[in-house]
């Protein structure tokens, strides 16, 4: 491979693993926060046998619900990729165009 293609190939990874990171903390964040707000109803941090029958009732529909969204996030997740993996990419990295302008001050 020439050095242009093993550009555009880093540049695709590299496109890759900050999509996947971001689906992930989107994800991931999503069910923290919902865990952090509602969690009180299904004991969350409390040990599974010092539950009362509602909150084990609840804990298992929440796991279920979890799984699910899991689930869908990562086969969007897959989709992505696979989506991206058809495309030739290269970063532009962080590109600065600089407008140059003769002694009377005409763009050049």
């Amino acid at each position: 491979m020439n050095d242009n293609n093993n550009y555009n190939e880093f540049s695709k990874k590299r496109l890759l693993n900050n999509i996947e990171k971001k689906f992930n903390t989107t994800i991931i964040g999503s069910l923290a926060a919902f865990e952090e707000e509602f969690g009180f109803l299904w004991g969350h941090g409390i040990p599974y046998n010092q539950l009362d029958e509602d909150q084990r009732e609840l804990r298992s529909i929440w796991k279920n619900v979890r799984t699910r969204i899991l689930d869908l996030g990562n086969s969007n997740l897959r989709g992505s990729q696979s989506e991206i993996a058809q495309y030739t990419m290269h970063w532009n990295r962080y590109v600065m165009n600089f407008k140059l302008f003769n002694k009377d001050n005409e763009e050049q």
